[in-house]
């Protein structure tokens, strides 16, 4: 006679979800990026990528001291309310189940637009209070051979190789694609070619408001 009790430890949780239909809110989501990057781009303090301090290596991506959820952009809000809030709640449901209903988080975004051979080193999103890590691909450079412009992730167990498990997971983007993980799960993402952008939402899911300078 034994009792058995399984257990997943430190587990890493992600959800995959495509949302169909959106390619004309993707499109008006872009416009008002590339109308940031065409205004600050050769701004240090507007572009973070150019502070040497985030793990975007080239291209453009909006600075870290304000939320572009909050900036005067009617598609973001859009697609804030109606795509990756409930998504957020969807996560926090299935990870935390009842405790879920006590959260009630705040999403801090920033966008990010590659060109060829860009690409983002390994980091995660260790920012306090924060629940989850996000991409949402809103626009992607066509017919590139993988892994060009792919997000991989790195198992935080490397000893866990030697009972089978594989070292990275890599995913494939998808325009109206939606990723949610845990803030601890290190990813980066590789450089392509090609003329077309690569431009993407990423949020944390922070469980109180902070402080932030939201001059712009």
């Amino acid at each position: 006679m034994h009792d058995d009790r399984w257990e997943d430890h430190f587990p890493i949780r992600v959800l995959e979800r495509e949302y169909r239909d959106v390619a004309e809110l993707n499109a008006a989501v872009y416009a008002e990026l590339e109308e940031l990057e065409r205004a600050h781009a050769a701004d240090p303090a507007r572009n973070a990528s150019l502070s040497g301090r985030v793990s975007t290596r080239g291209g453009y991506q909006t600075a870290r001291h304000f939320n572009l959820f909050e900036l005067s952009k009617p598609a973001v809000r859009r697609l804030h309310d109606e795509i990756l809030r409930p998504a957020v709640r969807d996560y926090l449901t299935h990870v935390f189940g009842e405790e879920s209903a006590r959260l009630d988080p705040w999403l801090m975004g920033w966008a990010n637009i590659l060109r060829t051979g860009d690409w983002q080193a390994p980091h995660m999103h260790p920012t306090a209070g924060n629940l989850l890590g996000s991409v949402y691909y809103v626009r992607l450079p066509h017919g590139r051979p993988a892994p060009e412009g792919w997000i991989e992730f790195l198992n935080p167990h490397p000893q866990a190789v030697y009972s089978g498990a594989s070292l990275t997971r890599r995913l494939e983007p998808h325009e109206g694609k939606l990723i949610l993980f845990p803030p601890y799960y290190v990813h980066y993402v590789h450089p392509f070619r090609g003329d077309e952008p690569r431009a993407v939402i990423a949020f944390d899911a922070l469980a109180r408001r902070p402080r932030l300078e939201l001059s712009f």
